[in-house]
């Protein structure tokens, strides 16, 4: 009792009775909104097992999330829920909320579907910017993440802005340097892209090209060259990565409304209108990934949320 009361806000905790490794119930996820608020109890968060996971790191996950988004809640500021194209976190929270879960949910790679941003060097370049927005990165941090970003952001544009034209002395050092041979124009962002290149060897080329009075790349840590070479090579994926995940965004943007009538939708079957009212998704993108709603069900949805969006425009109200 002495360790739970030390913690700040616990000084008056009472604990009914101790246990480890019991038996517990638990709230089907799908009761909870994306900012883990339940649905039925306004102000009430849940996170954790309750929630139907299991492993430390997917509870403490569900927890620091709940606490952000009750803080915000007292402080009447706009929730915080991360997206799945940005952290796991995103994924973890919507396949719980969405599908639910028959059995302890833990948070593996393969259910990610743009895992492929989700690298951990980038982690602060996708995350650190909400972080302070939120109130839970100070200053100097931001600061330090501010200059880490230009830093990574000049490399990557000097890589992909220098241009290696093939003459006769430069085919010669590029084989000496790197080992390959030069045929047709290029940048160092494109030759990183092959297996055969290495950002070190390709660091050495270029300057013993570069003529005095040029600006020196900024100086990178370990980490940054390990972000700046792997988002080099394997550039074309993660561009592909990156459009779906704009995609998503824009159908992010088509909102459902609260009370919104899935069985006044003719031509959808009855086991999808149980799922979606079960679930009630805020977004056609949400509502795409739940288990069993086709993409003809999302068209006949797109329909006749459009149809309401223009009545709502009609009669100068809100759908």
């Amino acid at each position: 009792m002495a360790i739970v009361r030390s913690i700040e806000g616990l000084e008056s905790a009472e604990v009914t009775r101790a246990g480890y490794a019991v038996e517990y119930d638990f709230v089907q996820p799908t009761a909870c909104r994306h900012t883990l608020e339940t649905g039925r109890v306004r102000g009430l968060f849940l996170a954790g097992q309750i929630n139907g996971t299991t492993g430390y790191e997917e509870a403490a996950a569900l927890g620091l999330l709940a606490g952000i988004n009750a803080a915000l809640r007292v402080q009447e500021r706009p929730p915080f829920v991360p997206s799945r194209g940005e952290a796991y976190l995103g994924v973890l929270v919507d396949d719980l909320v969405l599908k639910g879960t028959s059995e302890p949910y833990r948070m593996f790679t393969s259910r990610a579907e743009y895992r492929l941003l989700l690298d951990i060097d980038s982690a602060d370049l996708r995350l650190t910017g909400h972080g302070f927005e939120i109130g839970l990165i100070p200053e100097e941090r931001h600061a330090r993440f501010l200059e880490r970003k230009e830093r990574v952001e000049r490399y990557t544009e000097a890589l992909r802005a220098t241009a290696i034209t093939p003459t006769p002395g430069t085919v010669r050092r590029i084989e000496a340097a790197l080992g390959i041979r030069l045929g047709e124009p290029t940048t160092p962002a494109r030759l990183l892209r092959r297996r055969d290149v290495s950002l070190e060897a390709l660091e050495r080329y270029l300057s013993l090209e570069r003529k005095t009075g040029d600006e020196a790349p900024p100086r990178l840590t370990v980490r940054e060259r390990r972000l700046i070479e792997n988002r080099m090579r394997y550039g074309g994926y993660l561009e592909r990565q990156e459009r779906d995940v704009e995609r998503m965004r824009r159908e992010e943007g088509r909102r459902i409304p609260e009370r919104f009538d899935f069985a006044g939708i003719p031509g959808l079957s009855r086991e999808i209108v149980e799922k979606l009212s079960r679930s009630r998704p805020e977004t056609l993108a949400q509502a795409a990934r739940i288990s069993g709603v086709t993409p003809a069900a999302l068209s006949l949805i797109n329909v006749y949320l459009e149809k309401a969006r223009r009545a709502g425009a009609t009669s100068g109200t809100c759908p």
